[in-house]
C-alpha cells in the first residue's frame, strides 16, 4: 500500500526488449552512454514499497487522474543492457505531477491526448512485472521536504494479444504443475489499483 497524501510527483517507467512496442508519438532523447549507465547504477534509490511481482495488470490511469494527477511529459530512451553494454533495452517514462504542481510545456500539451492514448495502449495489451520505489522530491537540485516522488517499475513484458489481435492462449496448471483443461486467455495474478487515498498491488479476481 502506497499512501498518496504527500506524492507530489508519480513516474511510471516501462523496460522492455521489443522495439515495436514503443509509442510512435513519443519524444526521443540520445542513447544513454556506457558512463550515464554506470553513473544512474551508483545512485542511490529511495524505500522500495512494494518488492518485484510478476503476472500483474496496470490498468489505473483513469483512477489516477482522479486522484489529482496529470500528465506533463513523457519520453523514450535507448539504453545499455544491463549485462552487456553493447545489448539494448528501451525504456519509456510517463511522468505525473499534482494538478496544482503540473506544468507541462506547450509542446507536451499538444500532444498530451495522443500520448495519453499511447500509454493506455501499453497498459491494457501487456501484464508486467512490478516494482515501486518512495523516493524524496527534488526541485532544481534541492530536495523538498514533506514532499515524495513514486516511481513504479514495468518490467518482464507478458503480451495478452498475438499480432492480429487474438488474445493469447494458454492451459492452466494444476498442484503438481501439470497442463489441464482447454486453453484459456491469459489473466493476471495482481493488479496494480488505486484504492481510495492509496495505490495498491491486489490479487486478481480470477
Amino acid at each position: 500500500m502506497v499512501p498518496l497524501q504527500n506524492v507530489r510527483m508519480i513516474v511510471v517507467q516501462f523496460s522492455f526488449s521489443n522495439p515495436e512496442v514503443i509509442p510512435s508519438g513519443i519524444k526521443r532523447r540520445k542513447r544513454e552512454t556506457a558512463f550515464e549507465h554506470v553513473a544512474r547504477k551508483l545512485q542511490k534509490t529511495g524505500e522500495r514499497i512494494i518488492e518485484p511481482t510478476v503476472n500483474c495488470s496496470v490498468e489505473f490511469l483513469g483512477e489516477l487522474e482522479a486522484m489529482g494527477y496529470e500528465l506533463v511529459d513523457a519520453f523514450y530512451q535507448a539504453r545499455p543492457d544491463h549485462d552487456d553494454l553493447k545489448g539494448t533495452y528501451h525504456t519509456v517514462r510517463f511522468l505525473f505531477a499534482r494538478h496544482e504542481f503540473a506544468t507541462p510545456s506547450a509542446e507536451f500539451r499538444m500532444v498530451r491526448d495522443a500520448i495519453r492514448a499511447e500509454l493506455r495502449e501499453m497498459l491494457r495489451t501487456a501484464f508486467w512485472r512490478v516494482r515501486a520505489f518512495l523516493n524524496p522530491f527534488y526541485q532544481n537540485g534541492e530536495e523538498i521536504a514533506g514532499q515524495r516522488s513514486l516511481s513504479i517499475n514495468l518490467e518482464v513484458r507478458v503480451s495478452r494479444f498475438l499480432p492480429d489481435g487474438s488474445p493469447v492462449v494458454a492451459r492452466l496448471k494444476d498442484e503438481s504443475g501439470k497442463k489441464v483443461g482447454t486453453p484459456q486467455p491469459l489473466v493476471p495474478d495482481f493488479r496494480l489499483a488505486v484504492v481510495g487515498d492509496t495505490i495498491r498491488l491486489l490479487a486478481s479476481d480470477r
